[in-house]
């Protein structure tokens, strides 16, 4: 590799792929995993580099199976890549695979490096992996799967009692919009408590129901300073005397 480019030169590229064809000089019939690598990374060649740049001073790219997934994962995904649900699923599912294959510490440098080899960002891939898990999870039907990623990532976003009240409002199905969405997570709170109800927010019934609110929290303060006042009085009785005698306590 020369120092000034940074870039493999293709002498050295074809004599890494034949090494990996016939790692062993024998000339025995290649490892079809192998034959996959080598087909792979002709096909793209700059793949290749860019797996070695983002694990650079790691043993991945030793590992002919871990780039031959890796390589594999980038084909599916630019085949993939553009189409509508069942693509960003499969997108998302890929991405979800190569987490499992590779350790906690090349899974951060394959998200490092996400733009070097996909044709997306790490927040993208981000919210293609939560969609998959979702679906596959069985929280999103998979029919009922928007066919925006962006839709369905607002989705999964959903905690269980907003997801409830989608579903109760038929919020999840295939041709919801992000903003309906949306609108829902703002009304309805993330720990379910008192929703409100769908469409515009009735700013004066907000505004009243908060003075309710502050005065009911005012009588819980007299009824908390009242207790504590009780609880003083009876740790002063339980208490023992000065001289030593214990009070009689009926």
């Amino acid at each position: 590799m020369s120092a000034a480019s940074g870039k493999r030169s293709k002498a050295a590229l074809k004599a890494f792929l034949a090494a990996e064809e016939d790692p062993l000089g024998e000339g025995v019939a290649a490892d079809p995993r192998a034959k996959e690598l080598r087909s792979l990374s002709i096909e793209d060649p700059a793949a290749l580099q860019a797996i070695r740049e983002v694990f650079a001073g790691t043993s991945l790219p030793e590992d002919q199976e871990k780039v031959r997934r890796i390589l594999r994962a980038r084909s599916e995904i630019q085949k993939e890549w553009g189409d509508a649900r069942d693509s960003f699923l499969a997108i998302g599912r890929a991405l979800l695979a190569l987490e499992g294959d590779l350790t906690k510490a090349e899974f951060a440098r394959l998200r490092h490096g996400t733009e070097r080899l996909f044709p997306f960002s790490d927040a993208t891939a981000t919210q293609l992996r939560q969609i998959a898990r979702a679906v596959d999870g069985g929280r999103i039907p998979v029919e009922a799967c928007p066919g925006s990623y962006g839709t369905a990532y607002q989705i999964t976003l959903l905690s269980e009692p907003q997801l409830r009240v989608a579903r109760e409002r038929g919020l999840i199905r295939s041709d919801v919009t992000r903003r309906e969405i949306m609108q829902l997570r703002r009304e309805v709170p993330a720990d379910g408590l008192e929703p409100l109800p769908p469409g515009r927010l009735d700013r004066a019934r907000l505004r009243e129901e908060r003075a309710r609110l502050g005065e009911r929290r005012a009588r819980l303060v007299e009824e908390l300073a009242v207790v504590e006042r009780r609880i003083a009085q009876i740790d002063d009785l339980m208490s023992p005397v000065i001289d030593g005698e214990a009070e009689a306590i009926a």
